[in-house]
């Protein structure tokens, strides 16, 4: 029961088809485990060219997967002698399905039997044979398993496949036969919009602008306004604020209009004292003297400066 090396081990790989596999999963529900109806055209070519099947399949198709054949397959293979001798001892070890036919009608006719018109089983097929290719891929949602020298590879889904996938996608857009009685506004909607269709559009003359009444102020608020404004208080003059007073050790406790006054006085004396003098100094004259007796030259008296007293006189320093 020995078999030939993978094509693995001789440095071919399975393919994948990642997009294809994901088409009939979504249009026609096929799920894991995959279940490959194998003909006998397929396992003979494979023999030849050292392929295992049972390997490479779970490979290809990146899960796992079921290899079957049928009754009546198995039954040609038989009658081919030794030409199907190797194929038929292949074809024992798979899952073997009860096509039910009492004599054998052919291998090709009894796996279209098995897929009917919609393939309701989401049966794979592996074959070689070109007719029944052809007569696989008038039915939507069969995917058909092909060897190209010693690669199997998954066909594109066939004109069937996608043109079912279209109707269905738009038949979930609609509602179904069970729900349009009880839509009464739907119809309704549908009878507006034929309607509707119908008409012409009204040509629209140009642009319009805002209502220009509608952009005014309104008169009222405008009334209000100047019924409060009347109606309110007018506000009460400001009293004046009377001079703020400060206090220092020299000058005692004033105001600043009357220190500012008296320092003003001050400067001014000064400036009086310094031009008599520079008269007297440019007319050759002694300065005169300030303060002192008759009798004393004046020399060590000292020009007396009044200050101010803190209890508002003055004193002499």
């Amino acid at each position: 029961s020995s078999w030939p090396a993978a094509l693995g081990d001789e440095g071919e790989k399975a393919e994948e088809f990642p997009a294809q596999l994901g088409f009939y999963r979504l249009a026609f529900g096929v799920q894991q485990p995959y279940k490959v109806v194998v003909d006998g055209t397929f396992l003979t070519n494979a023999l030849q060219n050292k392929i295992h099947v049972k390997e490479q399949l779970p490979k290809m198709l990146s899960g796992k997967v079921t290899p079957m054949v049928t009754t009546c397959m198995l039954n040609e293979l038989r009658t081919l002698g030794d030409r199907g001798a190797g194929a038929a001892f292949i074809a024992k070890g798979y899952y073997r399905v009860k096509c039910g036919h009492q004599h054998n009608i052919g291998a090709a006719k009894c796996i279209k039997e098995q897929i009917g018109t919609t393939n309701e089983r989401k049966l794979f097929v592996a074959t070689q044979d070109v007719e029944l290719a052809l007569e696989l891929r008038k039915i939507p949602g069969v995917p058909i398993i092909r060897l190209n020298g010693q690669v199997p590879y998954l066909e594109e889904p066939s004109n069937a496949s996608k043109s079912n996938l279209k109707v269905d996608e738009e038949k979930k857009l609609q509602p179904s036969k069970w729900e349009l009685p009880k839509l009464p506004a739907l119809e309704h909607h549908k009878t507006l919009e034929a309607v509707k269709a119908e008409r012409k559009p009204a040509k629209r003359k140009g642009p319009k602008g805002p209502n220009p009444l509608s952009c005014l102020k309104s008169k009222k608020n405008k009334q209000v306004g100047d019924a409060a404004a009347a109606a309110s208080p007018a506000p009460h003059p400001a009293e004046p604020q009377k001079p703020k007073r400060t206090r220092s050790r020299r000058m005692g406790t004033v105001t600043r209009a009357e220190a500012e006054a008296r320092a003003t006085e001050q400067a001014n004396h000064g400036a009086t004292a310094a031009s008599d003098l520079v008269a007297a100094v440019k007319k050759g004259s002694a300065p005169p003297r300030h303060g002192g007796d008759d009798g004393d030259d004046g020399d060590d008296a000292a020009p007396a400066v009044d200050s101010a007293d803190p209890r508002g006189g003055r004193r002499k320093r």
